[in-house]
This record gives C-alpha cells, sequence and structure tokens, in this order.
C-alpha cells in the first residue's frame, strides 16, 4: 500500500544514476528509481517458438502537472505464455476490424545488455527477444508509428490486437542490441532520442547509428532536448516568460533539431518521466506535433486523447508489466459495457488490497465486492465506478471516511469467474486510472444440487 501511494504522489518519475559521473542531462537512468517489486535477472519462461512472418515494413515517419509513474506490479513466476494467451497464433493473416474494435499496446524500452546488471531501465537482450518472439506467437500485430496515427485519425484500419514499440533516451544498446532483433522479425519501430544525449560517447548512440535506423523504416520522435527532471520545470513557474521559453526550448527546439539532422518531419513526442502540464499540450500543437505519449499503463483506443497516449514502461527487472501489456482479454469491456470472463490468471493483481483477492477462490455466492483506495492521494469519490462482469456498471459505495469502495450482488453469483474493473481520478492527475481483477466462485457451491428448489 505504501508503494502504491509512493508511486501515484510520484511526478519526478525515476531517479538512480548508473553513470553519476556525466552530467545530469547524460543520465538517462537519472530519471528512473528501481521499484523493488521484481528480481534481477528473474527469469522469462514460457515463451513459444517464433514463426515466420512478413518481411520487414517500411514505414514513413510521420512525422495536471504530475502524470502517475508506470504502475507497480509484483513480480511472479507464472510464464508469459501461461498467464496471457493459452493457445499462441500465428500474425501473419490478422483480419482487419473496425476502430474501435483495436486495442493497442505501446511498449516503452530504454537500454538493454546481457552482461550488465539488469534494472528497470536495463534489460537482458535475451529477455527482450523473447518478448517480440511472444509477440509474434501470440499473434498481436506489430505496427508502425504510421499505422498507429493513421488509425487514430481515421484513416486506417487495423487488427484486434496491435503493438507498437518505442524505445526511449538514445542509448547505444538500441542499436547494438535491440536493432538486429528488430530487423531480424521484420518489426517496425519508434526511436525517442533527446538531442542532447546523441553524441556517439560513451553509451550513448551517433547520429549515424540513429541514420541507419531511420533509413531501415524507424521512425524518429522527440524526448525532449535535455530530459529535464520534472522539478526543474516545477522550480521555473507554470505561465511565467521563463516557462514559456523552457517548453521552447525542450520541445520546440528538439523537433527543429531531430528534423535537421535526420531528414523527416517529426510529429511524436514522449513527455520525459511522463511529466506533462497544461501549458506544454497547448504549446504541442504549435510546433507540429500531433501525438505525445505517457507512462500511463493501459491499452490504447481509437478515440484517445491524442497528446496523451498510454503506455506501458517495460522494466528489466520486472516482466509481469510486459505480461500486462499483452493481455487482451481484460483490457476492455465487451460491446455490452461487461467485462471479460475469460481467466482470472489473465487479470493483473491489483496495486492494492481487495476482496475477494485477485484470482482466489471463493465459497460465497453473493460475496461483497470491495476495494481499499485509502492508499490512492487525493481521490475524487465522485469519480469512483466499479463494472461487474455479468452486471456491467454497479451502483458501488464509496466510504468517504477509510475510502473503501463496497458492492454487493443483489443476486447469486453462478458464473466461473467473476471479474472486476475499478476507475477512478485523483487531482493529482486529469488522467483515468483503472484497475482489473478476477476470483473464482467454487464449484462446490456454484453448481445446483439436485434437491435444490
Amino acid at each position: 500500500m505504501k508503494s502504491f501511494t509512493a508511486l501515484l504522489l510520484s511526478v519526478g518519475l525515476f531517479g538512480a544514476a548508473i553513470q553519476a559521473q556525466e552530467p545530469a542531462f547524460l543520465n538517462p537512468d537519472q530519471f528512473l528509481t528501481p521499484s523493488g517489486s521484481g528480481r534481477a535477472g528473474s527469469d522469462v519462461t514460457g515463451l513459444q517458438t517464433s514463426r515466420s512472418i512478413q518481411g520487414p515494413v517500411r514505414i514513413t515517419p510521420g512525422a495536471n502537472d504530475s502524470a502517475p509513474v508506470a504502475q507497480e506490479v509484483v513480480e511472479e513466476e507464472t510464464p508469459i505464455a501461461q498467464e496471457v494467451v493459452e493457445t499462441p497464433v500465428s500474425q501473419a493473416a490478422a483480419p482487419l476490424v473496425s476502430r474501435d474494435r483495436t486495442r493497442v499496446a505501446v511498449l516503452g524500452y530504454h537500454n538493454f545488455s546481457d552482461t550488465k546488471p539488469v534494472s528497470e531501465m536495463r534489460m537482458r537482450t535475451s529477455d527482450f527477444r523473447k518478448q517480440m518472439e511472444y509477440l509474434r506467437t501470440a499473434g498481436i500485430t506489430v505496427i508502425s508509428m504510421q499505422d498507429f496515427l493513421d488509425w487514430r485519425f481515421g484513416t486506417k484500419k487495423l487488427p484486434e490486437k496491435c503493438a507498437l514499440i518505442t524505445i526511449d533516451d538514445g542509448w547505444r544498446s538500441t542499436y547494438t542490441d535491440a536493432f538486429p532483433i528488430l530487423k531480424e522479425m521484420g518489426y517496425p519501430f519508434t526511436l525517442f532520442p533527446y538531442t542532447r544525449y546523441i553524441t556517439g560517447r560513451g553509451d550513448s548512440m551517433s547520429r549515424e547509428m540513429i541514420q541507419e535506423m531511420a533509413n531501415y523504416g524507424a521512425t524518429i520522435g522527440s524526448h525532449s532536448t535535455s530530459h529535464y527532471y520534472p522539478s526543474t520545470w516545477k522550480k521555473t513557474g507554470q505561465g511565467t516568460p521563463a516557462y514559456t521559453a523552457l517548453i521552447e526550448r525542450e520541445i520546440g527546439d528538439s523537433a527543429k533539431q531531430l528534423t535537421a539532422w535526420f531528414g523527416s518531419k517529426v510529429v511524436t513526442y514522449c513527455y520525459p518521466g511522463g511529466y506533462h502540464t497544461p501549458e506544454m499540450l497547448e504549446k504541442l500543437p504549435q510546433y507540429g506535433y500531433i501525438a505525445a505519449f505517457t507512462v500511463i499503463p493501459q491499452k490504447v483506443r481509437y478515440d484517445e486523447n491524442p497528446l496523451l497516449i498510454h503506455r506501458y514502461m517495460i522494466f528489466g527487472n520486472n516482466h509481469s508489466i510486459f505480461r500486462q501489456a499483452v493481455d487482451f482479454s481484460l483490457s476492455q469491456e465487451n460491446g455490452s459495457g461487461t467485462a471479460s470472463t475469460s481467466s482470472p490468471a489473465a487479470a493483473s493483481i491489483p496495486p492494492f488490497e481487495v476482496t475477494p483477492a485477485a484470482q482466489s477462490i471463493v465459497d460465497a455466492l453473493v460475496p461483497v465486492i470491495q476495494a481499499d483506495l485509502s492508499g490512492v492521494p487525493e481521490l475524487q469519490n465522485g469519480s469512483v465506478q466499479m463494472i461487474v462482469s455479468g452486471f456491467g456498471r454497479v451502483p458501488c459505495h464509496v466510504v468517504a471516511a477509510d475510502k473503501i469502495v463496497r458492492w454487493k450482488p443483489p443476486v447469486r453469483l453462478h458464473m466461473p469467474v467473476v471479474t472486476v474493473k475499478l476507475k477512478w481520478k485523483t487531482s493529482v492527475s486529469p488522467i483515468e486510472q483503472q484497475s482489473v481483477w478476477s476470483f473464482r466462485i467454487s464449484d462446490s457451491i456454484r453448481l445446483p444440487k439436485q434437491n435444490e428448489d
């Protein structure tokens, strides 16, 4: 509970530099703090072997205060393939669907190595390969940024399950480790470097490396000029000439510089640390940006705010975030407004106490469903919504004193699996948050006895 409170209160996102001897703007890792929830080097098992699909995809690069950080989840031993998809299928002939049926998981990566210690920002290259292979075997279509933008703005249809691969900062390992894997698998991807880090010195990429990937088809977006820590933005003061100048230098100038270097207009932005303010959102279109990405973990819908796009930050020491990202079974309500009931193991574990517990077996046909949101700072009680499989949105009650959200079904629950989705907002961020969990009704009491009326 304490970690969840700290997680939502944090706007600086991440801290602890690996290269503390270098200037601040050359330390991407300084913005991220180890979660402590994962075990370094924990095994990514249960992934299926890769299958052949279409060749490389050529793409045309297209160009509040305090957002919550990527959701902290508990590392589990459950293999990815077992937890998310029981029978992976090839994505080669994935059919196109109407725009409202498509969901996109935007995956955010940073650094890669098979020799250096893993951390939130650095994952084993071998694990990255397994994750990329899993996208293929699970039937998840990897799309380009241009595909994504065309879909979001209504000019293109996509398959039902899609993934968009993004890599931040400008680490050299993007070129040496990740690029060969992505090229081998024919996956399009997007780079979000910040311009002051593109020096070719130390662990940073050179412009020539980025140009080679752009020639292959990678899209280039901006991650600012200096990747400033949120405290820099805060102490400058919103609404002042200095703040406007800082936005111009960090957001506007970075797009101009990247366009000058690589020749294609930059139209996508990635907020460093996920931090954004209303003034930033107002200025983005003036610099030619049409889409911007946060670090809020959730599937993207066709009607999402294009300047506040959700994204899963894939940590090197916590594989459960990737499992959550590629789980499409519980990513949204179905057409009737009720949650999916496919499997309790497929739902993520909420970052707060819930009853019945996630993935538990319940010996009650009318269980009280509740969640303890006392650790959510600045909770807006009127914003809380509960959606239960078989019932849709239910009239849950929020106890203001202790922030307990509670609902009791009016009838017996006879479905084997019950899935609950909880939505809420806080005054810390205008972004709606949500969590999904499932529990099972015991067969011993669910199945009617012959002598029952």
